[in-house]
Order: structure tokens, then sequence, then C-alpha cells
């Protein structure tokens, strides 16, 4: 999958901008679990993530 489409199936999941800035920081506890399966998922790196923060957050 490439980035884009990895970046629209996450927004379609439900992964909002601070969801992902929660899993890049290690603190993903309190995310909703269909969230963090989204984001494991993806298997995105960190700087993808962050890209993806930047993209949502448009």
């Amino acid at each position: 999958m490439s980035t884009p489409e990895a970046f629209a199936e996450l927004k379609v999941r439900g992964v909002t901008a601070e969801g992902a800035r929660c899993f890049v920081d290690g603190s993903s506890e309190n995310l909703d679990p269909g969230v963090l399966a989204a984001l494991t998922d993806a298997n995105l790196t960190e700087s993808q993530l962050h890209e993806y923060v930047a993209w949502v957050g448009e």
C-alpha cells in the first residue's frame, strides 16, 4: 500500500491527528482499540506518521 493510500485508510478508520501524535509519542494506552489497530496495521515509519499528522490536519 502506498503512503497516500495508507493515509486515506487511516482517515477512513477514524485516526485523528491527535491519535497519531499519541501513537508516535508512545502514549497510546488511551487510544480507541480500532484506532490503535489501524495505526499498527498501517506499519508507517515515525516520519510518515508525522506527515500523516500534517496531512490530516489540513
